[in-house]
């Protein structure tokens, strides 16, 4: 490498706003103390010449910690070097490598990236160095590959082609992706609004893991406009399904709840608590009736009644029954009262 290329390079980190240390320079170019000096020297030279009658050097300096470290800092209009912090950098991360969407190579990839911007890179890797360690992604494929595609048709509201596995089955479906959604380890793609169908059968589908997509191409042929009432809307299918994100027609549910509602309260943001006897909260929630309410709801076991309406209440007691039977026992009756028998007992 010649000066110019190092020149080049040390510059370029120094716009990239991290710090950057002498020895560091001196290791990495098997140069002396002075030649980095000197070097630092020439592109201070450089932030001094006048462009468009102003030099840069009025708000872009070089600054010095007296141990030998270098950052450039702007007050000024030339350059943006505002950053993510370290500690941003590191809550970023942890929550990338918490949704085990990605294979281990697009994290690695995404992790250099982000590690790259970070002041103190050594330190950061030391709060990651476990999870780096036993990291499984979810998706096999490079999901980074099939997103510009889709972002693509749905610029250009355009259907997709592609073929899907379900259950034992496999169709060729076509769509016209409406938008991308991420929840509970997979990147999703969207083809209808969120009172749609997604947990129907293969063809009536309309809700897509996209690392489950294959021979995934777009098509030529245009998609037919939506109204704007028809629209999807991510943001309220979030606060209606909490972590289990399934399309859904909008109900209010009333629950009584025997635990710290906090836990329903910050899974359904349009939740409140409507009165409270004691340890137990009547709560009314703004969901939606389909699967993923019904399966978080199945989730919280006995810290859980619901009250209205009669239809989820219904079904929660139907799998709750199901269940049972699953270990050999039933629910009978006995006068008005309901009991549970051990069928093995008998």
């Amino acid at each position: 490498m010649n000066g110019q290329q190092r020149l080049l390079m040390i510059f370029i980190r120094l716009l990239s706003g991290r710090k950057i240390t002498k020895r560091e320079l001196m290791e990495e170019f098997g140069k002396k103390e002075s030649t980095i000096q000197r070097d630092i020297a020439i592109i201070e030279d450089v932030l001094s010449e006048d462009i468009a009658g102003k030099t840069i050097r009025e708000t872009v300096s070089i600054q010095r910690d007296g141990k030998g470290n270098y950052q450039l800092k702007d007050q000024g209009e030339f350059f943006d070097l505002e950053r993510l912090t370290d500690e941003e950098l590191l809550i970023l991360l942890k929550i990338l490598y918490g949704s085990r969407v990605f294979n281990r190579h697009e994290l690695d990839s995404l992790r250099g990236k982000l590690m790259s911007m970070a002041h103190q890179p050594e330190t950061l890797q030391r709060f990651l160095l476990n999870e780096e360690f036993h990291y499984k992604g979810v998706a096999q494929p490079d999901l980074l590959d099939r997103v510009p595609l889709i972002c693509e048709a749905i610029q250009e509201n355009r259907m997709v082609e592609f073929t899907y596995s379900k259950n034992g089955a496999t169709e060729t479906l076509r769509r016209t992706p409406e938008a991308l959604y991420f929840s509970d380890m997979y990147l999703y793609m969207i083809s209808d609004n969120h009172r749609g169908k997604d947990n129907a059968t293969l063809s009536d589908m309309n809700k897509f893991r996209i690392n489950n997509m294959e021979d995934l191409k777009k098509l030529s042929s245009s998609a037919q406009h939506k109204e704007y009432t028809e629209r999807y809307e991510g943001g309220l299918l979030r606060n209606q399904t909490g972590r289990f994100s399934y399309f859904g027609r909008p109900i209010t549910m009333r629950v009584e709840f025997y635990f710290d509602p906090v836990y329903v309260l910050d899974r359904f943001p349009d939740s409140k608590i409507i009165s409270q006897k004691g340890n137990v909260y009547t709560l009314e929630m703004q969901v939606n009736d389909g699967y993923g309410t019904k399966m978080w709801l199945l989730t919280q076991g006995d810290m859980i009644k619901v009250l209205s309406p009669a239809s989820m209440k219904e079904y929660t007691i139907n799998e709750m029954i199901g269940a049972l039977e699953l270990y050999g026992y039933e629910v009978y009756k006995d006068g008005k009262q309901e009991h549970v028998r051990d069928l093995d007992s008998d």
